[in-house]
């Protein structure tokens, strides 16, 4: 039964569903940043959206103009649904976005910042009952880039593939608002920094440029509302229609500080003309970083309307991560090596093993080699893993928790893991990725030490080192968590990010550890945990 459960779970570490043979290219998508469509190809297939992009977007068309709407038009009131939604991811753990549409329930839709929202929930509801498979995260996206378009801003490129969760649970932890204080997207607009700015942006990955624009870009249209936000005024004349005006009133006019209109103790900016400015749109003026950018797309209106484009699409997208989108043509990896070869040409090796010390056996060796390249996988946010094989890179490669996998300071250089393997990889050439590599080596070595066969999942590209940095820079260096003090609780929010059940962290940390030992000069500890640690048995629990 534990021989069964492990292979589950290994192959949920290792491959998911084995994605990379469905379309996912991880040769393009390791960066987030540098998301793009690939070209058709011969060996291309086209990821199924399951609904109509275009039909979508002319239903939302036909219901922004409404003479009950602000200005006659909802369009801003749907770009704030989209940016609220999308707006709480975070790059420490990959949690928040509008993949799950989280903001229909609690706690997101009780947050101050999102007073109001449900209107345009309710707006929308007709469309998403109209076109089966479309999803409220979807839509809602959607929505809001619709609104852009149609009020005149840039194109926007459309990512699909949200799933909708069925409660708010998973936003609970982005609850972070000290006791007795409102949750908020990002700062009080109406007390905040450009330093405070900055902060709240960078958690999401946003550097000051990207902030200026995508400000700069959202504040061109629509208004505060005192009842929503405590502040009341529109910042341009043209609340419905694509400029740079926001800027040349910013920059240009002369404010006055004043109390809110709510009478809530706010303060705010207005001019004689009746238009307004956030205490925070002063503060990100005043900071010389900011103040640059706004002069620069202040004297190139292109610039910052392609600017805020890009930033737009990051903000809508960062939660995808690196899952290709939906209803856009993605390369089909070309095998071309027999990886039941390469499988039996790593356990041919298993036992070559003159370490005393470890058993004579190299097969936990490779199983911690395959469980740290693919153990860093995040399914909030779909960053790491080991398609791309990253753990070759620095930082991940220089990382403590993977000392004696590629660099080691310990042992000698023909010990270290990726050396062992060395001589397969260029036996099988370059039509082996070292991604799928580290991976099979470790699920031979289970087979091995008697494992039930493990499925092979190949398809994994190898990526350079600038994009391994790239791709591992927000992932935790400690993999899982530090054993000397974790708790249980500690360990199940790590596993949950990775998207493990609770049966399936537990079998795989019995497994894990019934085979190997822990090294005192790489974790701090010595021992092995059974009794046979080269044989994989319930020795642990028992």
């Amino acid at each position: 039964m534990l021989r069964s459960l492990v292979l589950v779970a290994c192959l949920a570490l290792a491959a998911g569903s084995c994605p990379f043979l469905g379309g996912k290219s991880g040769q393009g998508l390791q960066n987030p940043h540098k998301r793009r469509l690939v070209a058709a190809a011969p060996q291309a297939r086209r990821l199924s959206l399951g609904f109509n992009v275009t039909a979508v977007k002319e239903d939302i068309g036909g219901i922004l103009a409404n003479e009950t709407a602000d200005f006659g038009h909802h369009g801003a009131f749907l770009i704030r649904l989209a940016w609220h939604c999308s707006g709480t991811y975070r790059t420490s753990d990959g949690r928040g976005g509008c993949d799950g549409a989280r903001i229909r329930f609690d706690p997101e839709n009780s947050w101050e910042d999102n007073a109001g929202l449900n209107e345009m929930l309710d707006l929308l509801r007709p469309i998403k009952a109209n076109h089966e498979g479309l999803s409220w995260g979807d839509l809602i996206v959607l929505a809001g880039s619709t609104a852009i378009e149609s009020m005149g801003g840039p194109s926007i490129n459309f990512c699909g593939g949200r799933v909708d969760d069925v409660d708010g649970s998973e936003s609970l932890p982005l609850e972070d608002a000290a006791p007795g204080m409102n949750h908020l997207i990002y700062v009080d607009a109406g007390n905040a920094t450009g330093q405070d700015v900055r902060e709240a942006f960078a958690k999401m990955d946003f550097g000051d440029r990207e902030t200026v624009a995508l400000v700069a870009g959202g504040h061109t249209f629509g208004k505060c509302h005192s009842s929503r936000s405590g502040f009341e005024g529109q910042w341009t004349h043209t609340p419905t229609r694509w400029s740079n005006s926001y800027l040349q009133n910013l920059l240009n006019l002369d404010w006055e500080l004043v109390d809110s209109p709510a009478g809530n103790g706010k303060k705010q900016y207005n001019h004689t003309s009746g238009l307004m400015m956030l205490v925070a749109d002063f503060e990100m003026k005043e900071d010389p970083t900011y103040r640059g950018f706004m002069e620069e797309y202040l004297n190139d209106g292109d610039l910052l309307k392609a600017d805020f484009g890009r930033a737009w699409e990051k903000l809508m997208n960062r939660d995808m991560g690196n899952r290709p989108c939906l209803g856009e043509e993605v390369a089909t990896p070309a095998l071309t090596v027999d990886y039941v070869e390469v499988k039996k040409a790593v356990k041919e090796m298993l036992r070559n093993d003159r370490r005393a010390t470890d058993f004579n056996h190299y097969g936990p060796l490779f199983v911690r080699f395959a469980w740290h390249c693919a153990g860093t996988f995040r399914g909030t946010d779909y960053r790491g893993g080991c398609d791309g094989a990253r753990i070759l890179h620095a930082p991940e490669k220089d990382w403590p928790d993977n000392d004696g996998l590629v660099v080691g300071d310990d042992e000698p250089q023909e010990e270290l893991a990726k050396a062992l393997l060395q001589p397969i990889k260029d036996r099988f050439g370059p039509g082996l990725s070292w991604g799928d590599l580290i991976i099979l080596a470790g699920s031979a070595a289970l087979e091995d030490m008697g494992g039930r066969e493990v499925r092979i999942c190949p398809g994994r590209s190898d990526v350079s080192a600038e994009d391994a940095a790239a791709g591992s820079m927000y992932l935790d260096p400690t993999i899982y968590l530090n054993p000397e003090n974790a708790t249980a609780s500690d360990l199940k929010r790590s596993m949950r990010i990775m998207n493990f059940t609770a049966r399936e962290m537990t079998v795989l940390n019995g497994g894990g550890h019934a085979i190997g030992k822990a090294h005192k000069s790489k974790s701090g500890f010595e021992g092995p945990w059974t009794h046979a640690p080269t044989t994989l048995s319930n020795g642990f629990f028992q």
